[in-house]
């Protein structure tokens, strides 16, 4: 498995093999992010991830975390800013994955916006202390220590 640079390609990656696209939704709200587990059937299954999946041919990232985000869980979301990504060797695969910050639509007075598990995964919306406790699937473990300084400026109101 290989790491990135801060926004760039892969070191060594060897070959001309192209890596999949994927948009991973950061959905943050009130200071936590939405995560979920990857359904049983998948590789990795179990594991916790940041909703996202594959770009289609001709799709924007920024449009492919809403979708995504929508056809997993349900939460309507406008993506912004494009805060990391990186290139990473699974067995098998090898993926661009890029992390794109989302805000959620419809939280009711103060409330947590209803996601909901569409896919049979577990979904939770998680604090920096929680993001520690839990298993990520690699690519997206490579994201934390930055998310989780993000979420504790948020929790600031920084």
């Amino acid at each position: 498995m290989g790491e990135t640079s801060e926004m760039g390609e892969m070191g060594g990656a060897g070959g001309a093999r192209r890596p999949r696209e994927v948009a991973a939704a950061l959905v943050i709200h009130a200071g936590r992010v939405l995560v979920q587990t990857r359904p049983a059937g998948r590789s990795w299954q179990g594991t916790w991830e940041f909703p996202g999946g594959k770009l289609e041919p001709g799709e924007e990232v920024r449009a492919c975390a809403e979708r995504e985000v929508l056809e997993e869980v349900g939460l309507v979301v406008t993506a912004g800013a494009l805060l990391h990504d990186i290139t990473w060797e699974y067995p098998g695969a090898l993926v661009h994955v890029n992390f794109v910050l989302c805000t959620p639509h419809g939280a009711a007075a103060g409330g947590v916006p209803e996601a909901r598990p569409l896919e049979a995964q577990s979904l939770c919306w998680a604090g920096p202390e929680d993001l520690q406790q839990l298993d990520f699937l690699p690519a997206n473990a490579s994201l934390l220590p930055l998310l989780m300084a993000r979420l504790r400026l948020t929790c600031r109101g920084a």
